[in-house]
């Protein structure tokens, strides 16, 4: 009937499937574009832009290259966190997605949630972004920066210690676990002061993580 409220659904409503969504449709958009649904292709090699190789590919321009970065290419540390290497990188990154996503949900409003998500990814991307080269790593790309920042969120410290010891740190690939404790870390710091950072930045006064 009309003017009744309408209910809210478990799983149409929860923003980590909404986010599981977007990470589909993004992967799939990129396979048609590349012409291969199992695997990210960035194309053949085009040449450098200064000092930094590149692909012909149009997932070139948007999975994280740390070269480019540095000469202002700045984006790449946010649409890096929506792209995936291959459908088993996708697949992981969901399933874990899903689990903590969900149990934070539990906690939190969706703002804070998307708020925790974002900067733990970013955070990852900027850790990345700097460590990566030492490492050896120029080229990044997965939500599992963001994920490890759920996963702390959601279960504080114990809780991250229990499911690194089951799964480990390198569970996801995509970006090492240079971005993964970067994002992790993120999300202990909004379990711990999540009132206090909602607070300061003006987010929602909901209780803490």
């Amino acid at each position: 009937m009309y003017g009744q409220p309408k209910t809210q659904s478990r799983v149409r409503d929860s923003i980590s499937v909404q986010i599981t969504l977007i990470l589909v449709i993004v992967y799939v958009a990129f396979g048609f574009l590349g012409g291969d649904i199992s695997t990210l292709n960035l194309g053949m090699f085009s040449g450098f832009i200064g000092n930094c190789p590149t692909w012909q590919g149009a997932a070139s321009y948007f999975v994280q290259n740390n070269c480019l970065v540095w000469q202002g290419w700045v984006w790449m540390l946010f649409t890096s966190l929506f792209m995936h290497a291959s459908i088993l990188h996708l697949g992981g990154n969901i399933l874990f997605l899903l689990i903590f996503g969900t149990s934070l949900e539990e906690q939190v409003s969706r703002r804070r949630w998307m708020t925790i998500f974002l900067a733990s990814g970013l955070t990852g991307s900027i850790a990345f972004l700097v460590l990566g080269p030492i490492l050896g790593q120029e080229l990044g790309l997965g939500a599992s920066g963001a994920i490890y920042g759920l996963l702390g969120a959601a279960g504080g410290l114990k809780g991250a210690v229990i499911m690194i010891f089951l799964l480990g740190l390198n569970l996801f690939a995509g970006g090492g676990e240079i971005a993964h404790v970067a994002g992790l870390v993120t999300g202990l710091v909004f379990h711990r002061w999540g009132d206090q950072l909602a607070s300061l930045f003006r987010l929602d006064s909901q209780s803490a993580v």
